[in-house]
């Protein structure tokens, strides 16, 4: 059987990280929900952090955002340790959670306005690429001045991606982006997240959308109770747990269905 107390290695040699977690671990009252997790999201790529339900990647999620504080280890975003300084950290993310933030009572355009004013940022400023968003998204004026609780579940993601992206952030966390969309909206956002990665962006995926994982995703890292059990390259992946089918979403699920072998397992990453 396949021991997970093993090296993990890209197999290109990038040595600059946007995301650093050392020997991450939180713990609520008896239970560790992410344990000695060594998260490493090099600058300007996509990384998707997968695993099945119950597998920590909330709770990582927002341990990198600040939200919660580390049981032991921790987390460095852009070179800023999130204990020292989370409001620094939060300030440089762009963040789709996976249940919209937005003020239902209020209109998608005033959502809008609110972000762009709470991150000191010009509505005007902010004009062009909002015209360009609604475009490729096919928004018409009557959604944008519409209640965003009268608005269908696939609209209200879409405006929720924007509202993650229009305030320019370095660092996108995006939950299930394409969730709910059609098959043209969920197109245009990929083609939108991969524009903001050539620009210079870093997003950290998370997804169950196989579609999304395969055209989105250059690295992966596969959490299961817990614990990170891989981190490479979506070939790495399929090499590590497909090499029969070289098939990506065979190698998602033999991954989530590979037993633990070692619960107590930290793993070493080396690149």
């Amino acid at each position: 059987m396949r021991s997970f107390k093993k090296q993990i290695v890209f197999t290109n040699t990038m040595t600059d990280y946007m995301i650093e977690t050392s020997s991450l671990t939180k713990v609520f009252k008896e239970k560790v929900a992410v344990r000695g997790v060594n998260l490493l999201v090099p600058k300007g790529s996509i990384y998707a952090l997968l695993g099945p339900n119950g597998a920590g990647k909330t709770t990582t999620i927002r341990m990198i955002l600040g939200i919660l504080a580390p049981s032991e280890g921790n987390v460095t975003v852009n070179g800023i340790e999130t204990t020292i300084d989370p409001k620094v950290i939060r300030g440089q993310i762009g963040l789709l959670p996976q249940y919209s933030s937005a003020y239902v009572d209020l209109t998608p355009m005033q959502n809008i306005k609110f972000i762009l004013k709470l991150n000191g940022q010009s509505f005007e400023g902010a004009k062009p690429k909002l015209v360009e968003y609604f475009k490729k998204l096919e928004i018409t004026e009557d959604l944008v001045h519409k209640q965003f609780s009268k608005l269908s579940g696939g609209e209200q993601r879409a405006f929720s991606f924007i509202m993650a992206i229009i305030t320019d952030k370095d660092i996108l966390i995006l939950d299930e982006p394409t969730s709910g969309l059609d098959i043209t909206k969920a197109k245009y956002i990929r083609s939108i997240i991969k524009d903001l990665v050539e620009e210079g962006k870093t997003v950290l995926l998370s997804s169950h959308i196989v579609s999304d994982l395969e055209e989105l995703a250059e690295y992966c890292g596969i959490l299961k109770e817990g614990q990170l059990i891989f981190q490479g390259t979506k070939d790495a992946i399929i090499d590590q747990y497909a090499s029969d089918t070289r098939d990506f979403e065979d190698a998602i699920v033999n991954a989530f269905k590979t037993p633990l072998q070692n619960k107590n397992a930290i793993q070493e990453v080396i690149f």
